[in-house]
């Protein structure tokens, strides 16, 4: 039986998507669904508390995160919407929230819809695909801070580009300027290793159905310690008010299998050794990467030190949304290939990704068969 539940004859290059199911992890998410439905009174009334506390813990040993400060969300928007809009209740006329032109595109609809209720600004830092150093991100964001500035949101890794941010060093730079980070690290558990306490961004969420592979969808939200009475969830329950687990922990009946089985993803990779898997999947994207580019005649624009498993390729021309849909539906449907296209300062890019299940057969089929539909464009 194969590790995973995908269909084999699909080349899957778009993990970072909506990521992928281990077997194990499938059959681990079964048999807690079916030990709830025995009698779910039981387990949503008396044991769940419990179970989310070890799986709370367990996340945080993970993270190296403080467990008192950890909380479930349903997916990484819904963490960056909590904190935002939990922030701009405070926010005056005029006040600003600084983002970066790699942000996920929910983090602006949610700082415009922000401006539109509280008359904030939205600021927009230039971060450049092919930036030398660390440095000079810290500077492309820190050089965008104002009197006004009143948060900055920062990627942990950037879903259009695969860009890997430097987190630590923003939060330091941005720190000394006395302002509260958001780190939307929605790709960054499993495809990074990470170190929150390090990090110590005043909040950071990241998805667990991506690239740890727990059942989607399921992510944990870090709130720091002088947030954690400013941070509520959207939705008010019976335990409202009573501090940051109760809050977040029940807001109303909910699926908790999702969450519960977070630990049979963790055991899956650590059976594998982390360390020995994002080796795998840096070398499967990087070359596959370059077998693209080459076909294309194009570049792998993101320099090295600032990839992981994720990365994008230079299309020979800018696509419209409508013509990247169309090239991704026929990848699909056609040549059982899927990809992401992105649009990204000015150019759009085929976005790839590098999983163990993943082989150079995989980017070769799309070697082979994107330049053709381009030029059909």
């Amino acid at each position: 039986m194969s590790e995973w539940l995908l269909d084999p004859d699909v080349a899957y290059l778009n993990h970072g998507a909506f990521g992928a199911l281990p077997t194990v992890v499938a059959d681990a998410a079964l048999e807690l669904r079916l030990m709830m439905e025995r009698n779910p009174a039981d387990l949503m009334m008396r044991r769940l508390q419990g179970m989310l506390d070890d799986v709370r813990d367990r996340l945080a040993e993970f993270l190296d995160a403080d467990a008192a400060g950890c909380v479930f969300v349903p997916n990484a928007t819904t963490g960056t919407a909590t904190v935002i809009a939990s922030l701009t209740e405070t926010f005056g006329t005029g006040d600003e929230i600084l983002i970066t032109d790699q942000r996920y595109g929910a983090v602006a609809i949610q700082t415009d819809r922000a401006a539109a209720e509280h008359q904030t600004s939205t600021v927009i830092a230039h971060v450049p695909l092919d930036v030398e150093s660390p440095a000079d991100v810290v500077a492309a964001i820190v050089d965008r801070i104002t009197p006004r500035t009143r948060l900055v949101v920062i990627d942990g890794i950037a879903s259009l580009s695969g860009f890997v941010f430097p987190a630590t060093e923003i939060v330091a730079a941005v720190h000394e300027r006395g302002l509260p980070v958001l780190v939307d690290a929605a790709h960054s558990p499993g495809q990074v290793a990470n170190d929150l306490t390090a990090i110590d961004a005043d909040f950071w969420v990241g998805n667990l159905h991506k690239w740890v592979c727990s059942p989607r969808a399921a992510a944990m939200l870090s709130v720091a310690p002088q947030w954690r009475d400013t941070v509520k969830p959207f939705v008010a329950s019976h335990y409202f008010g009573n501090g940051l687990h109760e809050s977040f922990d029940w807001t109303g009946t909910f699926d908790p299998v999702n969450i519960l089985a977070i630990p049979a993803a963790l055991d899956f990779w650590e059976a594998k050794g982390w360390e020995e898997v994002r080796q795998q999947q840096r070398a499967l994207v990087d070359a596959g990467a370059a077998t693209v580019a080459e076909a294309l005649g194009t570049v792998v624009p993101v320099r090295a030190e600032f990839r992981a498993a994720m990365g994008i390729i230079e299309l020979p021309e800018q696509l419209t949304p409508d013509q990247a849909t169309a090239i991704e539906t026929v990848l699909s449907e056609k040549h059982l290939i899927e990809v992401s296209i992105m649009h990204l300062q000015g150019k759009s890019y085929v976005r790839v990704c590098g999983q163990i299940y993943n082989t150079a057969a995989d980017y070769e089929r799309l070697a082979a068969v994107l330049p053709d539909l381009l030029e059909a464009e």
